[in-house]
């Protein structure tokens, strides 16, 4: 289940048996952008694979969607 995509900030999953039982800071992938470029780095490429077959086949309603976003920014430097 997906909360509000634009609340920035700690959350806890309400699953005791989730593996966020820790919590988690979440982002917008444009906050995270937009502080690369703030800091001095150049977008060079962006990735966002797509999950194992093994969590597919465990999870299929993750099947779609990326585990990971992938930034690669070098410095202007």
């Amino acid at each position: 289940m997906v909360g509000d995509y634009h609340a920035e900030g700690f959350w806890r999953s309400d699953n005791p048996q989730g593996v966020r039982r820790a919590g988690n800071q979440h982002r917008m992938l444009s906050t995270y952008l937009n502080t690369l470029g703030a800091h001095g780095f150049v977008l060079e490429a962006t990735a966002e694979p797509t999950p194992s077959s093994c969590v597919a086949a465990e999870q299929p309603q993750r099947a779609g969607l990326p585990p990971f976003f992938l930034v690669w920014a070098s410095s202007k430097k």
